[in-house]
């Protein structure tokens, strides 16, 4: 039995550290020991906290702010449960126990010492809850979504990544890569009205912030081997002629001259049932010259919707 749960846990580490190195998250320190400097609040017999891995990077949706992610790797070979707020919970205070005592351990220091031009410290938590079954019936973040009591501890955010999530953005990139093999892919930073600094501030890049990890829209910028740019939204919910009519919204006002095309992307969109519905919204817009260079695909898409 410890030899079995050995090898599912090291199968969850090495699933999740590939999906770091696709989102730009590489060179995460891996198998990191805090200290634990408050054990009356923790457990007496707590002595350090483990964090699977840990990745430091300079904010570009908040200016002159680091962020610090800690990660936590459940991985299981069994399907999620039925009522997932009693495990969660315990993964949560874990990860949560842990960001208090990183707030002021040496690693922390070490970590901030490697930036300049630094204010502020984020502490995040990701709690990577995986398995090793293909069931795609079940949303854990929704299911979990109310959990309580679980306040009482010092850190900035924790979000949840489940199977869903995580092969939302693994398919977005991956599809991504497929029509455009020649071409550089970024994470597209939106505005916030916190990243008013444009003397430190990138546009685009190949690391995605941690607050899209388990957003229903993520935003790309692809700059094309012929020299255009091509803005993405990817959307995690299915395809519905509303929801195309807000993500043109969103794209018109974030794209503005940047971009020659417009590429929304739908798990679900197939040509034959949604067109109508694509024409539909994008007549809602007086923008005619914007709304023709706008593409809808499907980044799941067999060989029905081969190409876009």
């Amino acid at each position: 039995m410890g030899e079995w749960s050995k090898r599912v846990g090291e199968k969850g580490e090495d699933v999740v550290g590939k999906f770091l190195k696709i989102v730009g998250w590489g060179d995460s320190l891996s198998g990191t020991e805090i200290p634990c400097i408050r054990t009356q609040k923790h457990g007496a017999v707590t002595k350090t906290h483990g964090i699977d891995y840990l990745f430091s990077y300079k904010s570009q949706l908040v200016d002159r702010t680091v962020n610090h992610v800690c990660m936590s790797v459940k991985y299981s070979a069994s399907s999620y449960p039925t009522s997932p707020n009693a495990k969660f919970k315990g993964f949560f205070e874990d990860l949560a126990t842990a960001i208090e005592c990183f707030k002021k351990s040496e690693i922390k220091q070490t970590q901030n010492n490697r930036f300049s031009g630094i204010d502020d410290a984020q502490d995040v938590g990701v709690i990577f809850w995986l398995t090793n079954t293909n069931d795609r019936s079940v949303n854990i973040t929704e299911k979990v979504s109310n959990i309580r009591q679980v306040s009482d501890y010092n850190y900035d955010a924790i979000y949840l990544v489940d199977n869903l999530k995580i092969e939302f953005i693994y398919k977005t990139i991956s599809y991504l890569k497929l029509i455009k093999p020649a071409s550089s892919i970024e994470f597209f930073y939106i505005n916030t009205g916190r990243n008013i600094n444009n003397t430190d501030k990138f546009t685009s890049g190949t690391v995605m912030p941690v607050e899209y990890i388990n957003s229903s829209v993520i935003p790309f910028k692809i700059n094309n081997s012929d020299g255009t740019k091509t803005f993405v939204l990817s959307l995690f919910d299915c395809f519905h002629r509303d929801r195309l009519k807000r993500l043109i919204g969103l794209a018109h006002n974030i794209t503005s001259d940047f971009t020659s095309d417009v590429l929304i992307l739908f798990p679900d969109y197939n040509e034959l049932v949604h067109l109508n519905d694509v024409m539909s919204a994008r007549a809602g817009f007086s923008d005619k010259k914007f709304t023709e260079t706008i593409t809808v695909a499907n980044y799941c898409n067999d060989y029905r919707e081969a190409g876009i």
